[in-house]
């Protein structure tokens, strides 16, 4: 690379031949070097090792033994030099031209600590099957409704990363939302209203695989550790109620999906009796349709 990078990528990756090359070349790729890239592999057993080395010095290849996403990230960004931080699974895209948008959004932006753009959606042969528009940052959307409104292409500050604390290792089913919270904290977002990511969805998405009954608990417990915070503002307090009542219904909806319909009822119950508006909302609607068609597709021969 010439010059020092303004931004610095990260991609964790673990047994990720099939889409870590596709990952790779996009950041390459994009249209305003310097970009640095480390890819840290989170202790592969397969290929994968084999399919980033020929990269060679073009990006900082990072191996460590097997500790998941957010123990592979904190890696790479503590070897990280750019003031502009970010992430990039290993499964999705950037457009090229993503960093120098989102970036410069963020140079004309200085109050805000966190730039997201639109994304597409693409399937695991990398066509589009949709979009995703996100809302304009409000924390009414994140810590209220738990929105995750940053998606891939995210860049966000250095200094206000180092305040907030990386990702926590004992979230391993939305460890990207604990970040987030803690994010906000620091400083608003702002939305880039420009498609500059691909989202990519196939069996193998944590978003979208069964998950362990510890791992559906993780809303509450996210939603439970932050609100015991003693630094929160008021306007972030007064979103408490409704906060709780939608990690409620994340939890149902997750163990829903994982074919547990007893925490499931339990915790849409527990969402009622904490904010009943909570399940009337469009959301709400939404998240019961998509366990309720999990069930279905899983019941099938």
């Amino acid at each position: 690379m010439n010059g020092a990078p303004a931004v610095s990528i990260v991609i964790p990756v673990y047994n990720g031949r099939d889409y870590i090359a596709e990952a790779i070349q996009s950041v390459l790729d994009q249209d305003c070097p310097p970009v640095e890239l480390i890819v840290v592999d989170d202790g592969s057993t397969d290929d994968t090792i084999d399919i980033v080395r020929p990269f060679g010095d073009r990006l900082t290849l990072l191996q460590q033994p097997n500790g998941g996403q957010s123990a592979a990230l904190n890696n790479g960004w503590a070897h990280a030099s750019g003031p502009l931080l970010g992430y990039l699974s290993a499964d999705d895209l950037l457009k090229p031209n993503a960093v120098r948008l989102i970036s410069g959004t963020l140079d004309q932006t200085p109050e805000a600590v966190l730039a997201y753009p639109d994304f597409d959606l693409i399937d695991n042969a990398s066509r589009q099957t949709g979009r995703v528009i996100p809302p304009d940052y409000s924390d009414d959307q994140l810590i209220g409704e738990l929105h995750c409104l940053p998606g891939p292409g995210a860049l966000f500050r250095r200094e206000a990363y180092q305040r907030a604390g990386g990702w926590n290792p004992a979230f391993r089913q939305l460890p990207d939302l604990d970040f987030f919270f803690r994010m906000a904290l620091q400083g608003p977002f702002v939305r880039v209203p420009d498609l500059l990511a691909d989202f990519r969805i196939h069996e193998g998405s944590t978003t979208y695989r069964p998950a362990t009954s510890e791992r559906a608990e993780e809303p509450v417990r996210m939603v439970e550790q932050y609100f015991a915070r003693p630094d929160l503002p008021g306007h972030i307090r007064r979103l408490k109620a409704r906060s709780f009542a939608n990690a409620h219904l994340l939890a149902a909806v997750i163990h829903g999906r994982s074919l547990r319909p007893g925490p499931a009822t339990r915790h849409f119950l527990r969402a009622f009796l904490t904010a009943p508006r909570v399940l009337l909302t469009r959301k709400a609607a939404g998240f019961i349709l998509s366990s309720a068609a999990a069930n279905f597709r899983r019941l099938l021969p």
